[in-house]
């Protein structure tokens, strides 16, 4: 088993990972800007780290690279646009705000009623073959709407979470 992976064959595999929908937002040198990620995850609770990743050849890149800090929204069943809008890969700073109901927070373009909000300084960046591996220290986390279901990626289309599963015998 020493053959190359095929992407095509690892992505068709990671298709049956279901992925949280997260909004990464900052303030850029031009402006605000945005970016719709999909592998957000807890790597540490003290500190309290988590992690995102990033396309080395999107046009967010360098300045997610550049960021210090970052607002990280945990989006709920109801902000399937939200995901789309920010996934656009060729909108300027400005009209990724446009018609997009949001605050600024110390300085940070906040989404409104996200999920949960994380407001987090860069701890780390790392090369990870064609992405950056951002690993961001949480300083704070914003009203969470803890009764909102999450937003999904699976399979190529949103969906949210099912029904419980039980184990069926004991371990």
């Amino acid at each position: 088993m020493n053959s190359p992976i095929d992407s095509r064959a690892l992505r068709a595999v990671m298709r049956h990972v279901p992925s949280p929908v997260t909004v990464v937002t900052l303030a850029g040198a031009d402006g605000p800007r945005g970016v719709t990620i999909g592998s957000f995850a807890s790597v540490s609770l003290d500190p309290p780290l988590v992690s995102f990743n990033v396309g080395i050849e999107s046009s967010i890149h360098p300045h997610v690279a550049a960021a210090d800090r970052f607002a990280i929204h945990v989006l709920h069943a109801g902000q399937v646009d939200v995901s789309r809008h920010f996934a656009q890969p060729d909108l300027a700073s400005r009209s990724q705000f446009v018609d997009i109901a949001h605050t600024d927070f110390d300085g940070l373009p906040v989404l409104s009623d996200a999920l949960a909000v994380l407001i987090c300084r860069r701890y780390a960046v790392y090369p990870a073959g064609d992405h950056s591996l951002v690993l961001a220290e949480v300083e704070a986390i914003l009203d969470p709407a803890l009764d909102a279901l999450p937003l999904l990626y699976y399979r190529q289309s949103y969906r949210i979470p099912g029904a419980e599963v039980r184990a069926t015998s004991p371990v």
